[in-house]
């Protein structure tokens, strides 16, 4: 089946504009099979391959539903892809769509909301809309699922099918339309949805899949192709695919694979580039330095490679960093990029040539190499080829002997994705949902929770019995702590509605309720950040080699004033569990302390991305603590809403006063008091000059002092830049995970 010109098809020609003005002059195959069933307002499920089109079926989608005067959310897994989304959706604004964005960064108030015809945000964000309740969902006509496949996923996927049972269940006309590349048993995800099955293997750009061994290629449709001169597998691939014009895609399993991967591509990219090409690569240079207003070891190592027109894509990086190098890949400056598999699920980088290195990657939770999932490994393959500028697109698996490459002919490229599997299961995960199913007032009884947890796809697809034993032993763990208040029916005690609107996990929430019975007047912060370092919702840093002695130190020094002791109920932590604990507040204490984020990462050996999970995490966890505290020990609010503060901002208590302001953080907070501004009384009074030469940007003192009612003259007008979401509370902000997953999560100790 061939491509259809949009003039054959039932779309009216001001949408026809819009998509031509892209670039978009024709649909491809399964946007034309999924198109007529979309108009119609039927729910769908479409499975195809990377880069065929699917975003713009469920765009399609979204318009039918604000022309009926109805609200579209569109579901994502990560932030990143949210901001890509939503981005993409704005081509369509001068149809009057009103677009925005909710992720763990950035809050909507109610009233920006309601002027929304759709919604891009995560999952944990359409969860959270549904417990506190959102008249702007009253009005909602079609949810998109992307990457719907993410179900199988421990972490995201319960929320995943938790927000979306409710979504089906309160609003039975809900059009879905749930996208995925990768999912086995399609058509069993399909029926659970209620929706139609349009699957294809079209793509745009054909795929050639291939396993690379001792210089040669060999592809699934047994042809071949020799890689020359001599050397490495991959500066071979990554040297011949750029001399054809192309970029290349590098995946390795560790982030310090990723780094040291793209540090030895220098003297192969570097003689590949073009005077402009080089000249760019500069200009992507100076953007890095801007990203951030404090050095990072990433920075520092990116500004070694990307004027050489290589990057790396890993967690350690901050989110700033990050999209630095994605856009610099997207312009076709960086000529290659070396990630880890976590760039693979849904960012749409793709590149001529696609290389995965490495086919098993370290378990954590395990403590050994494990294999990737088939699943995984066709997300990373599906980047091959980039529409619009390459005819075809290679991925090859590197293989180092002959029984090798039999393996990864049979486990890999022959080898269909993993069926989509529930994983609601999980005690954490019915913790979480059974209380706000009840604290939201979505269930009232327990038949009706046998009948919701029936209609989830565990209930569609597993024997409900396991779940439902695990659901009364959750129950029974609710109401033994009070969260929930015994008897017939289903009711959460305000103790239990405060952990749901915090969207603690009730083990969280029962651990620092322990902690504000427990806490003194004058609590050292080091006794909070371990409390709360201790909790589930806060997972501690791998302990390295040697680390132990020096944290047993420590723990002795603090045991007397720790609030959380080894092997006590609820948690029962051994002596590991403790120290990993302790070392998760000793960074935060460093944090606290001002300590330079360089000089932080290389003592304990954390990248700033990291860095700033544990962060949010923390602050979140402070934030929830001191809301609590208004229930069982008000007496400590304050002192947990100044530490949540200094660990918001990295900062000293005699900064507080100052990093409040808008565009001051810790670094500037920190010119200002040793300028003499110890505060804002003292920003007040002080002249225009001082506070200018102190911030070394009169545009910058203009913006700070109008925070504080002044209107200087003399002053250059402020530089303009588009309006920002308004940033979320720590309770709105955060997810009902084990770990952070809005973002990219770490893939092994360091």
């Amino acid at each position: 089946m061939a491509s259809v010109p949009l003039a054959d098809l039932p779309l009216d020609a001001d949408l026809r504009r819009v998509l031509e003005a892209d670039g978009i002059t024709s649909l491809y195959p399964p946007q034309v099979a999924a198109l007529g069933p979309v108009l119609a307002g039927e729910s769908l499920l479409l499975a195809c391959p990377t880069a065929s089109g699917k975003s713009l079926v469920a765009y399609l989608a979204l318009l039918r539903a604000t022309r009926a005067h109805r609200t579209g959310l569109y579901l994502v897994p990560l932030r990143a892809l949210a901001q890509e989304k939503a981005e993409e959706l704005e081509r369509f604004s001068e149809l009057g769509l009103k677009v925005g964005l909710s992720t763990g960064d950035f809050d909507l108030s109610a009233e920006k909301l309601d002027r929304l015809d759709v919604l891009v945000a995560t999952s944990e964000k359409a969860d959270g809309l549904l417990r506190r309740g959102s008249p702007w969902l009253d009005r909602l006509g079609v949810v998109v699922a992307d990457e719907v496949h993410l179900l199988r996923d421990p972490e995201r996927g319960p929320t995943l099918e938790v927000s979306l049972t409710r979504l089906r269940r309160k609003y039975p006309d809900l059009q879905v339309v749930a996208l995925s590349a990768t999912v086995g048993n399609s058509v069993e995800v399909a029926d659970w949805l209620g929706a139609r099955h349009v699957a294809s293997d079209f793509r745009p750009v054909p795929l050639k899949l291939g396993v690379y061994s001792d210089g040669r290629i060999t592809f699934t449709d047994l042809s071949t192709r020799e890689i020359g001169p001599p050397g490495e597998a991959v500066p071979r691939l990554v040297r011949s695919v750029i001399e054809d014009g192309g970029q290349a895609l590098v995946f390795v399993n560790s982030r310090r694979a990723s780094e040291q991967v793209a540090e030895s591509l220098i003297p192969i990219v570097r003689p590949l580039l073009s005077g402009a090409e080089r000249e760019r690569a500069r200009f992507w240079t100076e953007s890095l330095g801007q990203a951030s207003d404090e050095d990072t070891q990433g920075m520092r190592r990116l500004h070694g490679l990307l004027p050489n027109g290589v990057g790396f894509h890993n967690a350690s990086l901050t989110n700033p960093e990050r999209r630095v190098v994605e856009q610099a890949f997207r312009e076709r400056t960086v000529k290659v990029l070396v990630a880890t598999p976590t760039l693979a699920a849904g960012i749409n980088l793709p590149a001529r040539r696609v290389i995965v290195r490495d086919t098993s990657r370290y378990e954590g939770r395990l403590g050994m190499q494990m294999p990737i999932p088939a699943g995984e490994i066709h997300q990373m393959l599906g980047r091959a080829g980039r529409p619009r500028f390459d005819s075809s697109g290679e991925a090859l698996l590197l293989a180092r002997t002959v029984d090798d490459e039999e393996r990864l002919l049979d486990d890999y490229l022959s080898a269909p994705p993993e069926d989509v599997v529930s994983r609601l299961a999980a005690e954490p995960a019915l913790r979480m949902h059974v209380l706000a199913l009840v604290a939201s007032g979505a269930v009232r009884s327990p038949a009706e929770l046998t009948s919701f947890f029936a209609a989830t796809f565990y209930g569609r697809t597993l024997p409900l019995v396991e779940l439902e034993t695990k659901v009364r032993n959750v129950r029974r763990f609710l109401e033994e702590n009070e969260l929930l208040t015994p008897g017939l029916q289903l009711e959460a005690t305000r103790f239990g509605r405060l952990t749901s609107e915090l969207y603690l996990d009730p083990l969280t929430a029962v651990v620092l309720r322990q902690v504000l019975e427990r806490a003194p007047l004058g609590v050292k912060p080091f006794a909070l950040l371990a409390a709360i370092a201790s909790t589930p919702d806060l997972p501690p840093l791998y302990l390295r080699r040697g680390e132990e002695a020096d944290l047993m130190g420590r723990f002795t020094d603090e045991v007397e004033e720790m609030l959380v002791k080894p092997d006590e109920p609820p948690l029962h932590l051994d002596l590991d569990g403790t120290l990993a604990a302790l070392k998760t507040a000793s960074v935060l204490e460093d944090w606290i302390d001002e300590v330079p984020i360089v000089e932080l990462s290389e003592r304990w050996a954390i990248g700033a991305g990291d860095l700033r999970s544990k962060v949010e995490d923390a602050e979140w966890l402070l934030f929830g603590a001191g809301r609590l505290a208004t229930v069982f020990q008000r007496r400590l609010g304050r002192a947990l809403d100044d530490l949540a503060t200094r660990v918001r901002y990295g900062a000293r208590e005699e900064l507080l006063d100052l990093v409040r302001l808008r565009g001051i953080g810790r670094v500037r907070a920190r010119m200002l008091f040793k300028a003499g501004f110890a505060d804002r009384e003292a920003l007040r009074r002080a002249p225009v000059d001082r506070v200018s030469a102190a911030l070394k940007s009169p545009q910058l003192a203009r913006m700070v002092l109008s925070q504080l009612g002044r209107k200087e003259e003399g002053l250059p007008a402020p530089e303009t830049s588009p309006p920002e979401p308004v940033p979320a509370s720590p309770s709105s902000a955060r997810k009902p995970t084990t770990r952070r997953l809005d973002e990219y999560p770490s893939e092994e100790p360091t």
